[in-house]
């Protein structure tokens, strides 16, 4: 039995799960109706691809993790914790997390993906000149550079889904794993920011390594990528962050949380049968037949 087969089982019923859930729609409409008004007051979208993500960045550095945090603190734990039943098969905690996470990851995708994608298409329809080329930098403005600007988010989405999951397996209870996950929350979202603020107030962190240093805070690191990939190809400005460094601490907070994970899966007393149980069950023996 390949473990390809299990992996597909367990991502998939992680797919179905987000389709199913009825709040995760309504979420992404939410999510939609801010982002067009957002760019409703800020203008961006008769200014073109590049001011729309100028414009977007802000909200999407508050949404995203909160997007994440939604699909990835009860991933182990609470109604969703099949490891009773997973335990049971010879399916490796490498499989279960990388099936689970992928799973949530397309659907983190898709809630802030499609609402990003609509507001692209939404730019080329009524895009001035504006939205070809900026008459005060010289820059070209391109649809390439909006969907660099959906990836980059989809992979901030992916790093902060990771160490939601790491929340959730490293706790107990369920209010505990919500507790966990609400401070991943706040770490991502102000932590990285206001400690390279000490570090820079204190001295311990000079002007030279102000950009590395950021580059170790997920949020920052996203912030920077889009300055500096994004909005500084198309206006040539100088320098935001250090790349390589915010790539390297965006990769590293992803490896270590999945790496938590899997290292932890096992270590907590096992919680009685859920629900969802018998469908992944189903799902998984299936796949090992076969």
């Amino acid at each position: 039995m390949s473990r390809g087969r299990v992996f597909g089982a367990v991502a998939w019923r992680e797919v179905s799960t987000v389709v199913r859930t009825r709040s995760y729609l309504l979420l992404a409409v939410g999510l939609l109706a801010v982002f067009v008004g957002t760019l409703r007051a800020g203008g961006g979208l008769e200014g073109g691809y590049v001011p729309t993500a100028v414009d977007l960045l802000l909200p999407l550095e508050l949404l995203v993790p909160l997007v994440a945090v939604a699909l990835g603190y009860r991933a182990f734990g609470g109604d969703n914790d099949d490891r009773p039943v997973l335990l049971t098969y010879p399916v490796s905690k490498r499989s279960l997390v990388a099936g689970v996470f992928l799973g949530r990851l397309v659907g983190l995708a898709g809630i802030v993906g499609a609402p990003l994608a609509a507001v692209g298409v939404v730019v080329s329809r009524v895009g001035g000149h504006e939205s070809r080329v900026f008459a005060t930098h010289g820059g070209v403005d391109s649809p390439v550079l909006f969907v660099r600007f959906l990836a980059l988010t989809i992979c901030f989405g992916a790093v902060v889904l990771a160490m939601a999951m790491a929340a959730s397996v490293l706790v107990r209870a369920g209010r505990a794993a919500l507790a966990a996950a609400l401070a991943v929350l706040v770490g991502v979202v102000a932590g990285g920011d206001l400690l390279a603020l000490v570090g820079l107030t204190t001295g311990a962190v000079g002007d030279s390594l102000l950009g590395t240093a950021l580059a170790a805070s997920p949020n920052a690191a996203y912030r920077g990528l889009v300055l500096e990939t994004v909005v500084g190809v198309a206006t040539d400005r100088g320098a935001a962050i250090d790349v390589s460094a915010a790539v390297a601490g965006l990769a590293g907070w992803l490896l270590a949380s999945l790496g938590a994970v899997v290292v932890s899966i096992d270590r907590r007393p096992l919680a009685g049968l859920r629900s969802g149980v018998g469908e992944l069950s189903a799902r998984v023996a299936d796949a090992l037949d076969r």
